[in-house]
């Protein structure tokens, strides 16, 4: 590929540099998701390269944009029309502000330093190493290239260059990350969660400002956890509930449209559940077969679709390698097993909770699985539709699923890369099972129980794994229906008031 081919390819991605007007203000949006603001809030100005890795269909290539829009001095409100474009006082250089995807075969094929040093030579009529100002560079969908340790030897030399880079989830993606580490911030983008969900639907200025104000919450009910004092977490979700009275139906309604078809944006609007089923079976499946097929070590693409498949039927069950090998559709071999299990947790499409018991990890012994997206997960059970809401079993499922899911976000946040485990008492005689508790996060030495029940109203009755772990004295958390009350040290919380604070 040679200079002139480079400079047309770019040019046609990035008509700002010869217009500022010329913008794509039809690829974004007046809403936007709370990964825009962390992003554009805590990575702008980072050091490092910051690397977004998410599923397809998530948003990836629209926050990048997002960015760029702000870069450039545009308000987040859409203009409708050329007249109504104001550009900030703050905005950059707008050639000063580099996109390229890589989707196309032949960008591939040339190296991202040499890629910048000619943009710096003929667009900047600079050296790319004596840059007269930052640059902000965003290299889009990059999962095809090995640009691990290319970044690495960019972010080495110390030039005044910003970079932004997004992949969607594969084993590639992540070893490149591991290849450019301690010089890239990873950050792992998910459907909207519920609160985003919440926020475009209701859109209600006071309603989101309420929403906003569950950041400090959140905070200061992980804080009031380290004290195990419950009597002072609940008040603090008593006041969120009495906050958000107003909505309560409409919240209790999205819901369930949520639980259903979760939070990829190009569904929000879309109300014939068939039609999002039938369109992200077209996007998963593409992405399973050119983000995790065509990987090494694959050696039965059919077998990998069917524990895939078959994860998404008994997704928050605890299971073993032998019970996965005998009904999951791969080859007997338990190394082939674990290999793939492999390729789908480093892809990000399933989730493994080791136990503890006894204040330590049991690995190696049954452990439980989920699929990492309630709406694939319903859509290849042929669930997105009301019939899983009168599934009493699979409801179960999807909606212990759903709370591990945001739990997960809120882990990332609070302790990045760390595990979530579940709990399980010693057996004591052969064929008990023991007691448990679905979900434990542990927050530097300290441990937050939650148990989720699809039941409106559980009682302490059905909580016997729950209480036996908290002994009195750990404050334990019960996601439910409806119930949202405070009994002997546990918190009884409705399940979309449970995931706000996540």
């Amino acid at each position: 590929m040679n200079e002139r081919t480079v400079i047309d390819f770019l040019a046609l991605q990035n008509k700002w540099w010869f217009d500022r007007n010329d913008f794509p203000f039809d690829c974004v949006y007046d809403f936007k998701r709370s990964d825009y603001y962390y992003l554009s809030d805590s990575e702008l100005n980072a050091k490092e390269a910051t690397v977004i890795v998410g599923p397809r269909g998530v948003g990836k290539s629209t926050v990048l944009l997002e960015i760029i829009r702000k870069l450039l001095g545009f308000s987040e409100k859409i203009p409708r029309n050329t007249e109504d474009i104001t550009i900030s006082s703050k905005a950059v250089n707008q050639r000063r502000v580099l996109y390229a995807s890589f989707e196309d075969p032949k960008l591939q094929k040339i190296g991202l330093l040499e890629l910048l040093g000619i943009y710096a030579k003929y667009v900047l009529k600079e050296d790319i190493s004596q840059l007269k100002e930052k640059i902000y560079v965003f290299f889009d969908e990059i999962q095809d290239i090995q640009w691990g340790n290319q970044i690495k030897a960019i972010q080495n030399l110390n030039y005044p260059i910003k970079i932004f880079i997004s992949g969607s989830s594969s084993i590639s993606m992540t070893n490149e990350v591991s290849n450019a580490v301690r010089r890239v911030n990873f950050y792992s983008m998910h459907p909207l969660k519920f609160s985003d969900f919440l926020r475009y639907k209701i859109n209600d200025k006071t309603f989101e400002d309420i929403l906003k104000s569950s950041k400090e919450l959140r905070e200061e009910i992980v804080e009031l956890h380290r004290k195990n004092d419950a009597q002072s977490i609940f008040k603090k979700y008593l006041q969120l509930y009495s906050d958000l009275k107003p909505w309560q139906i409409k919240i209790e309604i999205l819901f369930d449209e949520y639980l259903l078809k979760g939070g990829y944006p190009a569904f929000l609007d879309e109300t014939d559940y068939f039609k999002c089923s039938s369109k992200l079976s077209d996007i998963f499946w593409l992405g399973f077969h050119k983000d995790l097929l065509s990987g090494k070590g694959i050696g039965d693409p059919q077998g990998l679709k069917n524990l895939a498949e078959y994860i998404s039927s008994i997704s928050s069950c605890e299971t073993n390698y032998a019970s996965l090998t005998k009904n999951g559709g791969t080859a007997s071999n338990t190394d082939t097993l674990k290999n793939y299990l492999y390729h789908l947790e480093r892809s990000f499409f399933i989730v493994i909770s080791e136990r503890i018991s006894g204040g330590t990890s049991k690995k190696g012994h049954a452990f439980k699985i989920y699929f990492n997206d309630i709406a694939v997960r319903n859509m290849l059970q042929g669930l997105m539709n009301d019939l899983l809401l009168k599934n009493s079993t699979q409801y179960g499922y999807v909606i212990e699923t759903l709370v591990f899911d945001h739990l997960v976000r809120l882990h990332h946040k609070l302790r990045p890369g760390m595990p979530l485990y579940y709990w399980k008492s010693r057996e004591r005689k052969a064929g008990e099972t023991g007691n448990e508790v679905d979900i434990i996060l542990k927050l530097n030495g300290h441990k937050i129980p939650v148990e989720v029940k699809k039941a409106d109203s559980p009682s302490l009755s059905d909580l016997k794994g729950l209480r036996m772990f908290c002994e009195d004295t750990i404050p334990g958390i019960v996601s439910c229906g409806k119930r949202l009350d405070l009994e002997d040290n546990i918190l009884f919380l409705p399940h979309w008031l449970f995931i706000l604070i996540c």
